[in-house]
């Protein structure tokens, strides 16, 4: 009985860990800010649209909605892998805000 409890328990833990570090993939850190641009630009209108409606869903619970155009393409990129973690989006909505606040943003330094 005790091992059936132990394996449950590291069961459990293996899979808060891998749900926690699922959306870090979507973080980019070593690429330019012309190539995230150039990236997310590749998403399709519905994608981006997605992207826009998640955004306006989920962001505001917590804090006030920043205009894409508010952050550079590099502070975006800073502060989406951990607001998107935040929010518990799976990778692929987060990969829609992250085209659609990227692509958007009006600075790219």
């Amino acid at each position: 009985m005790k091992k059936v409890l132990t394996l449950s328990a590291l069961v459990a833990a293996s899979f808060l860990l891998v749900r926690c570090s699922s959306t870090k993939t979507i973080s980019k850190a070593d690429a330019s800010p012309t190539a995230m641009v150039a990236e997310a630009k590749k998403f399709t209108p519905a994608q981006m649209e997605q992207g826009k409606t998640i955004w306006q869903s989920h962001c505001n619970k917590c804090h006030k909605l920043y205009e894409p155009q508010s952050h550079s393409v590099s502070k975006w990129n800073n502060v989406l892998p951990r607001m998107t973690s935040r929010a518990h989006l799976n990778t692929d909505e987060a990969a829609n805000v992250r085209a659609y606040l990227i692509a958007n943003a009006t600075d790219i330094s």
